[in-house]
């Protein structure tokens, strides 16, 4: 899947025309074009008021019944509520009016638009690589590589060329023949709601369940399709709705042989009498394709991606060999329960700029700053300092955790999970259901809403409650599985009914006793480990202010931190400058 558009101001035709690619090395020259190819997803089209819009990806149409109207009562202008609660997944859209043309994402901005101004002109791209080869960028953004050393990617919109601009989440550029603007009126904090309203009554939790279980039968494909199968209860939840659908799907995990990680889903999928496929991360799979996976993660992604996740693209591969589509439950645990601690989703510094009080925040980035042992950021911390400050008086009239919250729907959601799904586009079609825009304002109506915990809520009891939604959803469904124990050492059963508290708490405290030690279950260590000299090897002279490797020994995740940043660094420095084919989106 892949667009890109050279738009001409002043130059005919006024609205750009559509010219479909059937080969990722056809040329893009011709201005005023929107180039398309749509690889393993579709083109679909659908008539509106004063124009066409078209939607590039894996969009779900919920209600038609005039959508259309809907979509645009005036025409030319587009109902961003409307679209982004009746037409979900994952997709580009454009809408070609009479004297302007619109293009954004889908709800949560899973797929990046990347844009530049040159003189008289504007160029749109899906790959921020492309775009920079395509108009010679030369200039890497230190701005944009001392926000990911900070917080582990971009906090606004920057990339790693100085002058290619990531479009706001929930935003889309609007073009007429003489201007290219950023508008859009959506606000994803308008649907938060507040604590006070939430309602913790049985009748909202039954609502909620038959909502998740609406969405989640749209979003079922009638061909084939795997589900992510773990021991958690966002993947089981998404077992019990397919089993309950009756459609035909396989399950999958993957993990070192033996590891819980396979072994637990494989036994319960035995149970259930559905197929499973576990994606061994052995021995061969060390020597023959991690490597390369971890490549091909990279290269993919914009070298936005982990360098950690090798193994998510071994998966893709094996899986496109039997599915068009997967379900997965991105975005569940993070929809329910209070994310509370620094990792690869949050750093320190990001935790304390969102949950300082005063200005220490300030210091605490001065001071990551200065062990990256570099006075070359200066500059760009200045600037950082400026627009964060900037960025938190715009909301400091909200509730501490309603301010993070609309961070991680606008940002963190599609900088995080974001590349994992573009990714995947070059295989399949990744759909999550649990980021469902209608699901999300039925949610934030209860207290189940991760929302409407304490900003960081560390307590596991209050942490808890978002399973009490999938203990209900997978009670109605799934009575089996209602029964099986999750990898936490307790079933849904266990959560849901009041009488087993007793036996909850005793499931608990037997299972932080017994549970195996299990490091490295992905082999994600090891491939470090084996692999190092040759990623080095690749990496090679890193010129600028990226910081040297870690030295030994070092923690995994600044090892795969450092190796993450040091490829995008390098591969955004050879970006060729002569490249004005598709050729290099792969």
């Amino acid at each position: 899947m892949f667009f890109f558009l050279e738009y001409q101001f002043g130059k005919a035709p006024i609205i750009p025309e559509i010219r479909l690619l059937d080969s990722a090395n056809v040329p893009v020259e011709q201005a005023n074009t929107l180039h398309v190819r749509t690889g393993a997803q579709r083109l679909e089209k659908v008539n509106v008021p004063g124009g066409q819009l078209v939607l590039l990806g894996d969009p779900i149409v919920g209600n038609r019944d005039g959508l259309a109207e809907r979509l645009c009562p005036t025409p030319g202008q587009l109902e961003e509520a409307v679209l982004y609660e009746e037409i979900r997944g994952h997709y580009y859209w454009f809408l070609f009016g009479r004297e302007s043309f619109l293009c954004g994402s889908a709800f949560g901005a899973l797929f990046p638009v990347y844009f530049q101004h040159t003189s008289g002109s504007v160029f749109l791209c899906s790959v921020a690589s492309f775009l920079a080869s395509r108009t010679g960028a030369k200039d890497r953004d230190t701005r944009n590589l001392l926000e990911r050393l900070l917080f582990n990617y971009p906090f606004f919109g920057s990339t790693w060329w100085k002058g290619i601009s990531l479009l706001e989440a929930h935003r889309y550029l609007h073009i007429t023949p003489q201007s290219a603007t950023t508008a859009g009126r959506f606000s994803v904090s308008a649907y938060f709601g507040t604590e006070a309203a939430a309602s913790s009554s049985e009748r909202s939790l039954r609502q909620l369940v038959e909502t998740f279980g609406e969405e989640v039968d749209l979003f079922i494909p009638d061909k084939p399709f795997a589900i992510s199968f773990t021991g958690g209860f966002d993947g089981r939840t998404l077992v019990a709705a397919a089993q309950k659908s009756g459609k035909k799907f396989l399950t999958y995990s993957f993990g070192r042989p033996g590891a819980t990680d396979v072994t637990f889903p494989e036994a319960q999928a035995r149970k259930l009498g559905i197929p499973y496929l576990p994606i061994l991360l052995d021995e061969k799979y060390l020597e023959e394709e991690a490597l390369s996976s971890a490549y091909s993660f990279m290269q993919l992604t914009d070298f936005n991606g982990n360098m950690g996740r090798p193994h998510y693209a071994y998966a893709a591969r094996k899986l496109s060999e039997q599915v068009d589509y997967i379900l997965t439950g991105n975005f569940g645990s993070e929809l329910f329960r209070a994310m509370h601690e620094p990792g690869v989703m949050m750093t320190e510094t990001l935790i304390r700029l969102f949950a300082s009080e005063n200005d220490s925040w300030k210091d605490a980035l001065v001071n990551a700053t200065e062990k990256l042992g570099r006075s070359f950021f200066q500059q760009d911390l200045e600037a950082l300092i400026a627009d964060l400050e900037q960025y938190l008086a715009a909301r400091q009239d909200w509730e501490p955790n309603h301010r993070f919250y609309d961070f991680v729907f606008n940002e963190l959601f599609r900088k995080y999970f974001g590349p994992e799904l573009l990714m995947q586009t070059h295989y399949f079609n990744n759909r999550t259901p649990f980021l469902s825009l209608r699901l999300f304002r039925e949610l934030n109506r209860t207290r189940w809403a991760g929302v409407h915990s304490r900003l960081f809520e560390k307590n596991k009891s209050k942490r808890m409650k978002g399973q009490v939604f999938y203990s209900s959803f997978i009670r109605q469904a799934n009575r089996q599985l209602y029964y099986l124990n999750t990898n936490k050492g307790y079933s849904p059963a266990d959560v849901l009914e009041t009488w087993r508290l007793p036996l909850l708490v005793g499931k608990v405290i037997l299972q932080k006793r017994v549970k195996p030690q299990e490091p490295d279950s992905n082999s994600v260590e090891q491939f470090f480990q084996t692999q190092k000299t040759p990623l080095l090897e690749w990496i090679g002279a890193l010129q600028g202010p990226m910081p040297p490797p870690p030295g030994q020994p070092a923690d995994l995740e600044e090892t795969i931190k450092w190796f993450s940043l040091a490829m995008g660094w390098k591969a955004a420095g050879s970006t060729s400058q002569k490249t004005k084919t598709h050729e290099s989106i792969r």
